[in-house]
């Protein structure tokens, strides 16, 4: 227990990156979002908050909070994976849309949005299963808390590296996702490098993240592939 005593804390990070990476896009913009965003966004943010709050419960040996907020958690997490895969086709058709319109986006161009798909499929499914054993898990104290610790990793590079693009925008030194989206991933997996050198083991579940963040690194051939373009055209098409 006394491993995890400061958890709280530590994944108040994770949530600040979080808010601010999408206050451009989303929080500032939440009148004009569209319903599905507003699943995905307010399942997330809240099952952030959740994450943070459970390990503060715990601490204070405050046990049936922890499971009802635990049950809680688990509807969330449901949504945040069932909007999020759901968000993938339109990402797709977006792509397709900017190709027969002619007007291509500076920050998420068609190859982007065609090659981020496989990163974001991972990630969800990640995400979700990583909940799943996390709730097989909860007897087991390291296992259950690096389980649900992990979900974080699984879904911070899309804020990240929105939030390293903010500067650059005011700058006037616009680049794309896939850019920043490299550019973070070693900050990534230096996090999870800090938290197995602090729980002094690789857990699967952190080297699975860690794993799981390599991927932007071949968002660019991937979406660049006239395979891939024809596969999630035809597989992910809304």
């Amino acid at each position: 227990m006394d491993t995890y005593k400061n958890a709280h804390k530590w994944l108040l990070i994770p949530f600040a990156i979080a808010i601010i990476g999408f206050l451009p896009s989303y929080y500032l913009q939440f009148a004009n979002a569209k319903f599905g965003h507003h699943i995905h966004g307010l399942s997330a943010t809240f099952w952030y908050a959740i994450v943070i709050y459970q390990p503060y419960l715990i601490r204070k040996k405050e046990i049936q909070k922890h499971k009802k907020y635990g049950v809680l958690g688990v509807f969330l997490a449901g949504m945040v994976v069932a909007s999020g895969l759901a968000m993938i086709p339109g990402n797709i058709s977006g792509a397709m849309a900017q190709e027969a319109s002619g007007q291509l986006s500076q920050i998420a161009p068609p190859f982007f949005l065609y090659g981020v798909s496989l990163f974001d499929f991972v990630a969800i499914a990640g995400f979700g299963v990583s909940v799943i054993i996390a709730i097989k898990k909860s007897r087991n104290v390291d296992d259950h808390a690096l389980w649900m610790i992990s979900t974080v990793f699984w879904a911070l590079m899309p804020a990240l590296a929105r939030m390293a693009l903010i500067p650059l925008v005011f700058l006037d030194n616009i680049t794309h996702f896939a850019n920043m989206a490299m550019l973070t991933t070693p900050l990534i997996i230096l996090s999870l490098v800090v938290v197995m050198f602090r729980v002094k083991k690789a857990h699967p579940a952190l080297i699975a993240a860690g794993i799981a963040n390599l991927l932007s690194f071949v968002i660019i051939p991937l979406g660049k592939a006239d395979w891939w373009i024809s596969f999630v055209q035809t597989f992910f098409k809304s």
